[in-house]
Formats: structure tokens, C-alpha cells, sequence
């Protein structure tokens, strides 16, 4: 019985942290955007195209967090399968 509290538990924890892992690599990867955005803009453009090239970095971090989704996904998804089919060797 104990073992499987720890079991449980150990798997909490790993989900917990995959889901921080995608929430931090999709927040990230659109913030990254913003400020890449408005870095072209504002320092070599001088804003004379604001806020076009920031709402494309914006929306390009958006891709980018939506490709990181999927990536940390499929990777979470494999390690539960490979989990499953050991317990049930």
C-alpha cells in the first residue's frame, strides 16, 4: 500500500512539472516574440512601423509556444506509454 502512495505521488509530481515545463516553454516562447518584436522596431527601424513587427514577433512566439505544446506533449505521452507497458511486463 505504501508503495503505491509513492508511486502515486511520484507521478503527481512528474505531471506537475511536465505541465510547468509546457506552460513556461509556451509563455516564454511568446514573450520571447514580443520583445524581439519590439527590439527591431525600436532600436533599428526607430518605430516607424510600430506596432506591425511587434505584433509579428507576437505572433510568431505564439507558433513557436504552440510547436514547444506539442513537442513536450508527444514527449509526455511516450514516457507514460513506455511507464504503462512496464508495469505491465
Amino acid at each position: 500500500m505504501k508503495k503505491q502512495k509513492q508511486s502515486s505521488l511520484k507521478f503527481l509530481i512528474e505531471t506537475l512539472t511536465d505541465s510547468l515545463t509546457i506552460g513556461i516553454a509556451v509563455v516564454g516562447s511568446i514573450f520571447a516574440g514580443a520583445i524581439t518584436g519590439w527590439f527591431i522596431e525600436e532600436k533599428l527601424l526607430h518605430g516607424k512601423t510600430f506596432p506591425w513587427i511587434t505584433t509579428l514577433g507576437i505572433l510568431l512566439g505564439a507558433a513557436g509556444g504552440i510547436k514547444n505544446l506539442f513537442y513536450y506533449s508527444k514527449k509526455r505521452m511516450k514516457e507514460v506509454e513506455e511507464e504503462e507497458n512496464k508495469w505491465k511486463e
